[in-house]
């Protein structure tokens, strides 16, 4: 548990300096408490004993300057009775709303920190996890720390505090009775305790597990939808999604109905001690009447230490359930003191420095736990405003060249150089520079305008760049098909464009962002010759305008290149002119 409380004040971080505060209102309201029980007392005595105010309960209503006749004095301990019962109602509220608030609020604050985080992890990082895992951890996990973790654990510590004043009131009334309720409670919670403890933590593992696995299933299942509609494969991840599903609502009612049980047991406790207490007090001859304001004291403060046992047991139930949760987020956040959160849209394009080479030197690179070289000593220079090609089987390493090329990896050997500075130490300004154009462009489920502006917000859209944008990629026809102009929802993905619009439009986010290097990874693959002939003519057109990097299977897309590299297990087998590459392909 002590391991458990230290990643839970870890996850809070700075907010953790808020507590004191809290635990301040939780002690006052206690004194609340104990101010509405200590009256209960002798309200109920001056109602059944008319005598009781021939004792130090008269002297106490002398001190305080109260009536002492019983009819006015039972009217103004009435008054005080309801005033403080609606002070301590209201600053229960009052208190809830606080810890409600701060639950709420470090889910927030998680699901900045996380996003932030997850966005700045190198590329390698990136690729260790499944994304159905980042969406997880900061959608469910926050969730499940500011409502299952953060809220009972604060929520144990006020009821406690609250308790603790009240039992050691009640200690000072009648210590045996108080000896019986808690020896009954404290039965109760013991075994219900023993019972359930070992198996919470695992109901929460596997729910956690279901729960992730569910989600991927879903994510999955709906992004390949067209080739599973074709392969007919709907029903390994409906199968996928249902069965995890049943397994998280399984082990989620378990749970559920473990937290629930303490309160019947709890009432059932009450009952046999009211039993008892009188059933004792009968047998053993004693005043029956003097037993009624402590019967009712007791009753009273039962039932306001209720609600706090059961909160007790529910609360371990649930903070045994997160116990994976916790760990988890604990891992996730731990990870974020060694990210540098400094992302490239914080940059000004004004300070951006004139690209003019980028040098690779013997460059190797290899995968984590492989000794195979992806790359192995490559070598080569791209000068401003050339359109460079690179060509090659798969496996060849083209990709990761251009990941490397890109910043998104770190070569273990060699040096590469922008300009005359290393790369590594201006990454974020070679990126401003940078367009990258994959096979499967990325698009927003959003307007056509939203797609070319991305990461721009709508009512800062420069529209006479957009157009210019537009005008550049020879997307002008489209837009005046479309009934909505650039405010036309092009659907998920893009799925209500061609293969050869998509990539036009990622031509024109280059140009609406004004960046100089267009790199096209497999761009055209995946187009109909007429289709990349177009595109093949946007790269001559180009040429000279823009620096381009381009990866292709076919060479007849890298015709319009003035250098063109074809790599072959990782090295770099041949290089030269369009003329010289084909030559050399053709006499082999």
């Amino acid at each position: 548990m002590l391991k458990y409380l230290k990643e839970v004040l870890f996850i809070l971080g700075g907010d953790r300096k808020k507590l004191p505060l809290l635990f301040l209102f939780f002690l006052f309201l206690s004194l609340v408490d104990l101010l509405g029980l200590g009256l209960i007392g002798p309200y109920v005595s001056i109602i059944v004993d008319p005598d009781a105010l021939d004792g130090s309960l008269g002297e106490i209503v002398q001190y305080f300057g109260l009536p002492s006749q019983k009819q006015d004095l039972l009217t103004s301990i009435g008054v005080i009775l309801l005033v403080v019962f609606v002070l301590k109602t209201t600053f229960a509220i009052f208190v809830n709303k606080k810890i409600i608030d701060f639950g709420q609020g470090q889910q927030v604050r998680l699901r900045k920190l996380l996003m932030s985080s997850f966005q700045s992890l190198s590329y390698v990082e990136y690729l260790k996890r499944n994304s159905s895992e980042y969406i997880y951890s900061i959608q469910q996990l926050s969730q499940q720390f500011g409502l299952s973790v953060l809220l009972p654990i604060l929520r144990i510590i006020s009821d406690s505090i609250v308790g603790i004043v009240i039992l050691s009131f009640l200690a000072w009334q009648s210590f045996s009775a108080l000896a019986l309720l808690v020896s009954l409670l404290g039965l109760m919670v013991f075994i219900y305790d023993s019972l359930i403890k070992k198996n919470m933590k695992r109901y929460g593992e596997n729910a956690n597990k279901a729960s992730t696995l569910m989600l991927q299933g879903v994510q999955e299942g709906l992004e390949g939808f067209k080739e599973i509609r074709i392969l007919g494969k709907e029903k390994h991840f409906y199968k996928q999604v249902a069965n995890s599903a049943t397994e998280f609502s399984y082990y989620s009612i378990k749970s559920q109905l473990l937290a629930i049980t303490p309160r019947y047991l709890l009432e059932l406790s009450l009952i046999i001690f009211i039993v008892l207490l009188v059933s004792l007090t009968l047998i053993s001859g004693g005043n029956f009447e003097a037993l009624i304001p402590t019967v009712a004291m007791f009753g009273v403060a039962a039932l306001r230490l209720l609600p706090s046992a059961n909160l007790l047991s529910s609360g371990l139930v649930q903070l045994r359930f997160s116990r994976d949760a916790v760990s988890r987020l604990y891992r996730d956040v731990k990870s974020t003191s060694n990210t540098n959160f400094k992302l490239i849209s914080d940059l000004s394009n004004s300070t951006q420095p004139t690209f003019k080479s980028l040098t690779l030197k013997s460059v190797s690179f290899s995968y984590p736990n492989t000794n195979k070289k992806v790359l192995d000593r490559i070598s080569l220079e791209i000068n401003s405003g050339e359109s460079i090609g690179f060509i090659g089987t798969s496996g060849s390493g083209k990709t990761t060249l251009i990941d490397i090329i890109l910043g998104l990896l770190n070569p273990q050997e060699g040096i590469i150089k922008l300009n005359d500075s290393l790369l590594k130490n201006s990454l974020n300004v070679w990126r401003s520079q940078l367009a990258y154009l994959p096979q499967q462009v990325f698009l927003l489920d959003n307007t056509l305008s939203q797609n070319i502006a991305l990461g721009i917000d709508p009512d800062k859209i420069n529209y006479d760049r957009l157009l210019s944008a537009i005008n550049k990629a020879k997307l002008s026809g489209l837009v005046d098909e479309l009934k909505d102009g650039v405010d036309t929802l092009i659907g998920e993905r893009g799925m209500r464009l061609s293969g050869g619009q998509r990539q036009r439009i990622a031509l024109a986010r280059a140009f609406y962002h004004e960046r100089d290097i267009l790199v096209m990874d497999e761009s055209t693959s995946a187009l109909d010759s007429e289709t990349e002939e177009e595109i093949v003519e946007e790269i001559k057109r180009l040429k000279g305008e823009k620096t381009l990097l381009v990866i292709a299977h076919r060479l007849t897309t890298l015709k319009h290149c003035d250098k063109i590299y074809e790599l072959g297990n990782g090295k770099i087998i041949k290089s030269g002119s369009y003329l010289d590459v084909v030559k050399n392909h053709s006499s082999s």
